[in-house]
């Protein structure tokens, strides 16, 4: 049997605010910022699907059928006030993390997309939520698996040189994707405070590494400047994340050359 995967991209807009009901809004300006303001997105929803590729067709799924689908089940949030306009957020948070949940539930319900792996949800360009399907959950027992955890991705811009003397050619523009894993809090909706990350990422990786000559710095004084020994690098300034744990972190060069990075617990 051969097995695959598939992924439909789609995009849809939407608006919403944080808001705790519990909570007076001095307590809700404190926690979520400006995010407790009404203010919308353009979506970006990524849903990969696994399964068996049918030997007559080829497909996983017939496409225009995905596709179909997915503007059904987005009907109900494209346009809309997430607060106000759907039954999902009565009292739940339309965080991104709670948004992207509630999606897999609506592709996890569908008879024909249940093979759903992967739900990720882009707010903008630099932060999104996946949401994955626990491994080794049947269909039959779909409404008791659910994902215990959500991984939220913010990514920063550096720029740093490498080797000494400089030149123009040595500078490089990275990108660095910081990934966040963790139970969705019931209370805030988020799994990690995306104020405190930017924060942390901020005082201690670029303050620290941005602008400056890599090779010229003590913790590169007995190794080379590369994408593996700046992760290296990196990870123990980002171990102290605000909620969750720290995950992964890629870094992504101009010349398209992606490393990603994680720790394993002992």
């Amino acid at each position: 049997m051969i097995q695959s995967t598939l992924t439909k991209r789609i995009e849809f807009s939407a608006s919403h605010r944080y808001v705790n009901a519990d909570w007076d809004e001095a307590r809700n300006r404190e926690i979520f910022g400006p995010c407790f303001q009404e203010h919308g997105h353009n979506y970006l929803l990524d849903v990969n699907l696994g399964g068996r590729v049918d030997p007559v067709t080829g497909m996983i799924i017939n496409l225009y059928d995905l596709k179909q689908i997915a503007t059904d089940v987005l009907e109900e949030f494209d346009h809309k006030h997430l607060n106000v306009d759907t039954p999902y957020f009565e009292r739940l948070i339309p965080t991104t993390e709670n948004l992207a949940l509630v999606l897999w539930r609506k592709f996890r319900d569908h008879p024909e997309t249940q093979g759903v792996k992967v739900v990720k949800l882009s707010e903008g360009n630099n932060l999104w939520v996946e949401v994955h399907t626990p491994q080794g959950t049947s269909r039959a027992s779909k409404e008791k698996e659910e994902p215990a955890e959500a991984l939220v991705t913010r990514q920063y811009a550096l720029m740093v040189g490498r080797h000494f003397p400089a030149s123009p050619s040595d500078v490089w523009h990275l990108s660095l994707d910081v990934t966040v894993r963790g139970p969705i809090d019931p209370v805030t909706g988020r799994v990690t405070d995306i104020a405190a990350l930017d924060e942390l990422v901020n005082n201690q990786v670029l303050q620290r590494f941005s602008g400056i000559n890599l090779s010229q710095h003590p913790q590169f004084a007995s190794q080379p400047v590369t994408l593996s020994t700046l992760a290296q690098v990196l990870w123990p300034h980002l171990i102290a994340v605000s909620g969750g744990q720290l995950d992964k972190l890629k870094l992504h060069d101009q010349r398209e050359l992606t490393l990603e990075y994680s720790v394993v617990p002992q």
